[in-house]
């Protein structure tokens, strides 16, 4: 200011041209004009810095629709501003939403959300080997999240079901523990009321498969008989469930945190987050369009009774026993627990082996080295070495006298 001033009063004594003035002060001749244009209209005061904003911004967005993204994002803590312009045209009608950048920002200018560094992927592409639906109820996806305690203490631990064509929540249960009854009753329910899928993904966790034959266990094989495939993951390898795991972070953040009293009240919580992701957010994959647009019922429905397997007219049908053992030609073979009281069917292929299965998966063959007088066990199945009778112990010196219990001498 002192600059300016001093300028401005050089400049009206008449004692220099305005051209070596400006020279010498280090600006333009305009600005020069500039400054004592100003001077002229208002004095010193005119000299004052002024601001550079626009006295008018016919893009600036509605005060009303800032309100209505604000209320959005307090509602929804996890949508970021793809899903929050979405919503602003679809729920509130709003014909022109802001971009994603504007609305980034004004959530950033009302502290409610921070710039974080993207991690760089470290995640290898999926499993080829995995099917790609093509329509609803094709693959389900089944998990159970991460175990958590209640307000009372008791453990919660929420099953998820999804439909990876249309990202449909089916089920969200908060459940007790992890345990294979429970999981059983759970997608009864379930099939009860949306029917059957094609194919069921799950991981190689506990109560979905084992370390025994083929990684089954009794619910995978239970969904075997229901004429329903099954696919395991990869192990560690999450990525293949990438979409069920992203539903999984948005569940702990808007449903977990805080923990609700007890486990009725987490299932309500539940309840009313499921029919939101279902109905109300809006989902990138499916055209910012929810899942329920997308989702039916499967035509194929769930037999209220079990019936037992039927093998074709080539198959030898056998009952695995109790123990988990199978009798075939005299020897023993242990197929594991989760077979307990379980048909499957033995087939002799050309090649003279004995083909084991179970429903319309091949689990393995069964093998004898003759010449070796061994078992040769195969990918899946190994049998039993059988036991060879043992000769009774000698007899030891003495036995059968009649002993006494006393010693010969007190002590």
């Amino acid at each position: 200011m002192e600059e300016i001033n001093r300028f401005v009063v050089l400049a009206q004594s008449g004692r220099f041209y305005l051209a070596d003035l400006c020279e010498q002060f280090g600006i333009s001749r305009k600005t020069g004009h500039k400054h004592l244009a100003r001077y002229a209209a208002a004095g010193l005061d005119g000299l004052r810095p002024r601001s550079s904003r626009p006295h008018g911004s016919p893009g600036r967005t509605d005060e009303a629709v800032v309100a209505l993204l604000l209320a959005e994002r307090r509602l929804h803590r996890t949508w970021g501003p793809k899903k929050l312009q979405a919503v602003l045209g679809l729920k509130h009608g709003v014909e022109r939403p802001p971009a994603c950048s504007t609305i980034a920002e004004l959530l950033r200018r009302h502290g409610l959300s921070a710039r974080r560094r993207r991690r760089p992927g470290v995640f290898a592409p999926g499993n080829p080997g995995l099917t790609e639906p093509t329509q609803p109820n094709h693959v389900w996806t089944v998990d159970y999240k991460g175990w958590f305690l209640l307000g009372d203490g008791q453990r919660c631990d929420p099953l998820t079901v999804c439909d990876r064509h249309s990202r449909y929540l089916l089920a969200c249960e908060a459940r007790p523990n992890q345990q294979f009854k429970g999981t059983l009753q759970a997608m009864r329910g379930l099939m009860r009321h949306h029917g059957r899928p094609e194919i069921i993904r799950c991981d190689l966790g506990s109560p979905f498969a084992s370390h025994g034959l083929g990684r089954l266990s009794v619910l995978s094989l239970w969904w075997l008989a229901q004429g329903i495939d099954v696919e395991f993951m990869r192990p560690a390898s999450p990525q293949e469930n990438g979409s069920h795991e992203r539903m999984h972070r948005d569940l702990k953040a808007e449903a977990t945190a805080p923990p609700s009293a007890n486990l009725a009240a987490q299932q309500r919580r539940f309840d009313r987050w499921r029919h939101s992701y279902n109905h109300d957010r809006p989902h990138e994959a499916l055209g910012q369009r929810p899942p329920a647009e997308f989702y039916q019922p499967s035509a194929r429905r769930l037999g209220e009774e079990d019936k037992p397997l039927a093998y074709p007219p080539d198959h030898e049908v056998k009952v695995v026993s109790a123990s988990g053992h199978l009798a075939h030609a005299g020897r023993n073979y242990h197929l594991g627990d989760a077979f307990a009281g379980q048909r499957v069917g033995l087939r002799l292929n050309p090649a003279g082996q004995t083909e084991l299965h179970f429903a319309n998966v091949h689990l393995g063959h069964l093998a004898f080295d003759a010449a070796g007088g061994r078992f040769q066990p195969t990918a899946y199945v190994a049998p039993l070495r059988p036991v060879e009778p043992q000769p009774p112990p000698p007899a030891a010196a003495g036995a059968g006298r009649e002993q006494s219990s006393l010693p010969s001498t007190p002590p």
